[in-house]
């Protein structure tokens, strides 16, 4: 099958799944484009993927947090788990 014939009877499925279905093609195809636009580098452990500007914003917001003096010392970090 051609790509414009896939196409044509990809269209044609869709307008006969029902909601569940639709709901799950939408997910997987918004995740797609996400992917393209800015790729998955990773997983948090309950499965979620990171994204480039997800790790972005994180090391963003840890830089900010060194700057402001919000970190324990390994010292200290020592000391409370005893």
């Amino acid at each position: 099958m051609s790509t414009v014939e896939i196409r044509a009877k990809v269209h044609q499925m869709i307008d006969e799944v029902d909601h569940a279905l639709l709901e799950a093609i939408h997910a997987m195809l918004e995740t797609y484009q996400k992917r393209e636009e800015d790729p998955i580098i990773g997983y948090e452990v309950d499965g979620r993927p990171i994204t480039t500007s997800t790790l972005e914003e994180q090391a963003d917001e840890a830089m900010g947090q060194v700057a402001r003096g919000e970190y324990i010392t390994l010292a200290e970090l020592e000391k409370e788990s005893e």
